[in-house]
């Protein structure tokens, strides 16, 4: 199993270093779970949320990638998109083990459908969908070998974080302008490059940036959840000759919890984004220089220290032999008197 180094940005590293050294980590770490022969739905879940990864990295510096940003999202897409079936059949089933963990007996015909359509995905024929991701993700890793050289600085981070802050902000008051699952999702998304750009960026101030990403996370874990239910309430749709009384009862426990997520959601969603866009830019711009800074000052001691002759060796001091200590006095000596 490959371990990414950190899914951060190095001082000692370029943008551009930075970014192409954690995306070919992050379609390796891809790749090998998919062709892990272990546990597969957990390979389908690690491998899916290291292409969440790599695609975050990708919008964080999109604008120093050109026309090339385009074709390695949407080719990560696709891969994604390959997993997707296995995994929303895995998720309607655990989901509904959540919501019900002790279902009443006109509830269990449902759970047993459910998970006979999870099994039904995971099948033999199921394994030509991950092979294929596999292969696609493969040869984005191969691109990167023609990874842009760009050297815009700043500039190319804050274009990100300006989408994802400000997407996201505004994500979140669509979503409850009109609160249909799709909305919600859009501002999920928002959520979750915010969170992995935050991570990215954790280098600039490390107490307050991982303090940052946990409440982002934990705005994500909730909106993941509420998502889950979506997925829930597709797959009970979908299921033949099953009980309308039962679909109403779990679709009114699962419209219960989704009220519940979506309450604590807004509670932190207006904590998160209390500051404005450009505040919020300006604020980011200003811990990126410091932190810069301090490389450049490291950097010049570095080349300052390289630059430097060599000491010379210092000769060999001399070494003293310590003096005597004095023989005593014969004890039939007289002594001297005290004057």
């Amino acid at each position: 199993m490959v371990t990414s180094m950190a899914y951060r940005l190095a001082r000692d590293e370029s943008i551009p270093q930075g970014a192409l050294r954690i995306l070919q980590e992050e379609l390796s770490e891809a790749v090998s779970r998919l062709r892990d022969p272990g546990d597969v739905d957990a390979g389908v879940h690690g491998a899916r949320k290291a292409i969440k990864r790599a695609r975050a990295l990708l919008r964080l510096v999109r604008a120093g990638l050109g026309p090339q940003f385009a074709r390695e999202n949407h080719a990560l897409r696709d891969a994604a998109r390959l997993l997707a079936q296995r995994r929303d059949a895995a998720v309607a089933a655990a989901t509904f083990e959540q919501l019900v963990p002790e279902p009443p007996p006109n509830l269990v015909p449902l759970r047993d459908a459910l998970l006979a359509a999870r099994d039904a995905v995971a099948g033999a024929a199921a394994a030509d969908p991950l092979a294929a991701a596999a292969a696609d993700l493969e040869l984005a890793h191969r691109r990167t070998e023609r990874w842009p050289t760009f050297t815009r600085g700043w500039p190319v981070v804050e274009a990100g974080l300006k989408t994802s802050y400000g997407g996201g902000r505004r994500a979140m008051r669509e979503a409850f302008r009109d609160p249909s699952p799709d909305a919600f999702h859009e501002w999920r998304k928002r959520v979750k490059d915010l969170w992995y750009h935050t991570l990215l960026l954790q280098g600039v101030w490390k107490t307050v940036q991982l303090a940052w990403a946990g409440a982002l996370e934990d705005l994500s874990d909730a909106l993941g959840e509420d998502h889950d239910l979506e997925v829930l309430r597709l797959a009970v749709a979908a299921l033949p000759d099953t009980d309308p009384e039962a679909r109403r009862e779990l679709l009114a426990r699962a419209d219960d919890r989704s009220s519940e997520l979506r309450t604590a959601a807004r509670t932190l969603g207006q904590r998160i984004y209390a500051e404005p866009p450009r505040r919020y830019l300006a604020r980011m711009r200003r811990y990126w220089e410091a932190w810069r800074s301090d490389e450049r000052r490291a950097a010049e001691a570095r080349r300052v220290a390289d630059a430097a002759p060599p000491r010379p060796e210092a000769p060999p001091s001399e070494v003293v032999p310590p003096p005597c200590p004095p023989e005593p006095a014969p004890a039939d000596m007289p002594q001297e008197p005290d004057t």
